[in-house]
């Protein structure tokens, strides 16, 4: 059971896994199995899902990669496959072979994006809709990586998503985010449509260019601020699982959240 230090502290609450809001999802770029483990025995509790990035489960030693999916499943963290990986799959028409196989590995989710494909909003469905059949856990993503969708597009594809049954939908960060400018009268949007535990906010990730690891935790810091603690979270590091949940509780260095620990405790917003 999570018993966590200093408990006579008051911060914001949270959900205890599993959880139905404040979701994080890790991203995974081929960790090793070790610094995994070390990984999810440290900060397990916060890490609810774990995608292995792109096309990465392709290059990684079949008997490693099964290891990883077993010890994630272990502790309680849903696996997914990269998104890019399914549209090579769809593009090839070998997209029922690769929910299989996905199936046949030990992943537990797999995600339907259209960041390279532009498939009809029916095809789209009909990709999650067979992978729900297989049993497995589906996010729909929406958005694509250079962010050219307007916002009622954006909205529709969401509803799409949702309609066909995936579980949860990301949100695709270069949607949102584009060098200074966010997008904050459709995050609005989208928080007022849709249940806030259908959606996933994902995070700009530093290989995309002009991405600072200082700009993304502004990103997170903003979601928070707009959308609370409870926010769901995705393309979280390793290494930023901790930090990533003081920003959700408010206990940051900053007096931005207004529920958060800081003032909660009495410091006035900077």
């Amino acid at each position: 059971m999570y018993e966590p230090a200093f408990p006579d502290f008051p911060i914001p609450e949270r959900q205890t896994k599993p959880r139905t809001l404040g979701l994080t999802m890790m991203i995974d770029w081929g960790m090793g199995l070790a610094r995994q483990n070390d990984t999810v025995e440290s900060a397990g509790e916060f890490i609810d899902f774990a995608k292995i990035a792109a096309g990465i489960a392709r290059f990684m030693p079949q008997d490693l990669l099964q290891a990883k999916l077993a010890s994630y499943k272990a502790a309680g963290i849903s696996t997914s496959p990269g998104g890019l990986f399914a549209e090579l799959a769809l593009k090839m028409g070998r997209y029922d072979h690769f929910v299989d196989e996905v199936v046949q590995t030990g992943f537990t989710g797999i995600e339907v994006s259209d960041n390279l494909l532009k498939p009809e909003a029916r095809d789209k469905a009909a990709a999650i809709a067979l992978a729900k059949s297989k049993g497995l856990t589906v996010f729909g993503e929406v958005g694509r990586k250079e962010g050219s969708m307007d916002d009622a597009s954006l909205v529709q594809d969401v509803a799409n998503c949702l309609d066909a049954g995936a579980d949860w939908v990301f949100l695709e960060a270069s949607e949102l985010f584009a060098g200074t400018e966010v997008r904050l009268a459709l995050i609005a949007e989208l928080a007022r449509r849709f249940p806030p535990n259908k959606l996933i906010y994902e995070l700009p990730v530093v290989i995309i260019p002009g991405v600072s690891r200082d700009y993304k935790h502004k990103i997170c810091s903003l979601l928070v601020k707009e959308l609370g603690t409870e926010v769901n979270l995705a393309k979280v590091e390793w290494d930023e699982l901790y930090i990533t949940e003081l920003v959700r509780r408010g206990f940051a260095g900053d007096t931005s959240h207004p529920q958060g620990a800081y003032r909660l405790a009495g410091f006035e917003p900077a």
